[in-house]
């Protein structure tokens, strides 16, 4: 009896030392040192603006050669190269992101092949960019490219909470758009759900919207948007492997003799792989 008492007085302070594992799961992205990501980027844009109002601006519009509806398309292939370096005593890695190949609809080479962006990795955190190399971009538009770059990565920073299987969250980033001299503020919102779990591969559907504020409130302007997509994530590997999004917006804004109506749609879709050692 005092042996059987022995052994559940042993059992029971062995299970109160190891807690259980903490259930769900937390959507973080985290980038190994001495690590090369492969990261194939796709960006498409379609835009059509649609003018009315009065013959004189009509006829304006018209000697200006502006097309009504005015019609543009963009879309962007860019496959780069992110490397991360050795790990320092402060728990610090060196990281740059150099661009392979990048085509336009029209065959242009949009940024030349071996601009580099240099930054740093801290921790767990994810990069800080502070550097472009290029022989041939100017400073205007280098800054603008260490922007972009700083922008994507940062759209994958998530709140860190556990999350189980019809679970899901949101996040805020705010932005601003130049229109008819005056600025639009807009908040997008993002909410992601997590729709399943298989050989460590966790699966998540977003949806988007847009919140629209002119700066200069007026009732000439109302502008909406909305948007779906789906995210891949290797959990082992705390690396999202696919992500894509397909948005629609929708603007108007009226002026003393004519307005116009903007509709648009985004498609952003990127793959990321680990590559070979």
């Amino acid at each position: 009896m005092k042996k059987t008492l022995a052994i559940l007085l042993l059992l029971s302070q062995f299970s109160c030392s190891t807690p259980p594992k903490p259930e769900g799961l937390i959507l973080k992205v985290q980038y190994q040192p001495g690590k090369t990501y492969n990261i194939s980027t796709i960006r498409g844009t379609e835009t059509v603006i649609t003018y009315s109002g009065q013959d004189i601006a009509m006829r304006k519009l018209k000697s200006m050669r502006i097309k009504n509806p005015t019609i543009s398309k963009v879309k962007t292939k860019t496959d780069t190269e992110l490397v991360t370096g050795k790990r320092s005593e402060d728990n610090s890695f060196p990281v740059s992101l150099t661009y392979k190949k990048t085509m336009s609809l029209d065959g242009k080479n949009e940024i030349p092949e071996g601009s580099e962006v240099k930054g740093e990795i801290t921790g767990e955190k994810l990069p800080t960019f502070s550097k472009v190399s290029s022989a041939t971009l100017s400073i205007d538009q280098k800054n603008q490219l260490l922007q972009t770059v700083q922008n994507t990565f940062e759209q994958f920073k998530f709140p860190e909470q556990r999350l189980k299987i019809g679970d899901q969250f949101s996040t805020d980033r705010p932005t601003e758009m130049a229109m008819e001299g005056s600025k639009i503020d807009i908040v997008v919102t993002t909410a992601y759900k997590l729709i399943s779990i298989k050989n460590d591969i966790a699966q998540f559907d977003l949806s988007q919207s847009y919140q629209m504020t002119p700066k200069i409130m007026d009732n000439s302007f109302t502008g909406n948007g909305n948007g779906k997509g789906q995210l891949t994530y290797d959990i082992g590997n705390s690396l999202i492997t696919d992500y894509s999004i397909k948005t629609e917006l929708g603007m108007n804004k009226k002026l003393d003799y004519y307005e116009f109506d903007l509709k648009t749609i985004n498609e952003f879709s990127q793959t990321t792989q680990i590559g070979k050692p």
